[in-house]
C-alpha cells in the first residue's frame, strides 16, 4: 500500500467527530514453540487506553485480541480497506478479531448506551500495518 492509499484511507473519517489515539508502545514477541510472532501495541486517548495483540492465524491473515481500559462493553469496529468488522467489547473490555487479512487497519472504539465507559464521541488509532 502506498502513500497516497494510506490518505486516502484515513480521509474516510473525514466526515466523522472523533478523537485520535496515541500510539504508546508497541513490542514484538516470538513464539515459544515456532516461527509465529506477536505483535502487542498500546494506544493512548484522553478518555481510554487500548492495548492490542496481533498474531498470526494463517497465510496472510492475523487474529486481534484487544482490551480497552478502563473496561466497558463498547462497540470496536476494525476498519480495513477491503471493509469493516465490528464486536462488542465485553464488561472487562476484551474484544477479539479472529480472521484479519495482513494489511492496514484502523480500530474505533464507539460511546455505547449503558457502558460504564463515558465516551462522548468515537476514539480511532492511527492506521497500524499488520
Amino acid at each position: 500500500m502506498d502513500l497516497a492509499d494510506r490518505v486516502l484511507f484515513t480521509l474516510e473519517l473525514e466526515d466523522l467527530e472523533f478523537e485520535l489515539m496515541r500510539l504508546r508502545e508497541a513490542d514484538q514477541l516470538v513464539g515459544a514453540r515456532g516461527p509465529e510472532t506477536a505483535s502487542t501495541v498500546t494506544f493512548s486517548a484522553e478518555s481510554l487506553t487500548v492495548m492490542v495483540t496481533v498474531s498470526d492465524s494463517g497465510p496472510q491473515r492475523r487474529r486481534i485480541d484487544g482490551w480497552i481500559a478502563p473496561g466497558g462493553a463498547l462497540r470496536v469496529e476494525l476498519r480495513t480497506p477491503r471493509g469493516v468488522h465490528e464486536t462488542q467489547a465485553d464488561a472487562d473490555g476484551r474484544f477479539a478479531f479472529a480472521e484479519v487479512p495482513s494489511g492496514l487497519v484502523q480500530i474505533m472504539i464507539h460511546p455505547t448506551t449503558g457502558a460504564t465507559v463515558p465516551l462522548h464521541r468515537p476514539v480511532v488509532t492511527p492506521p497500524v500495518q499488520l
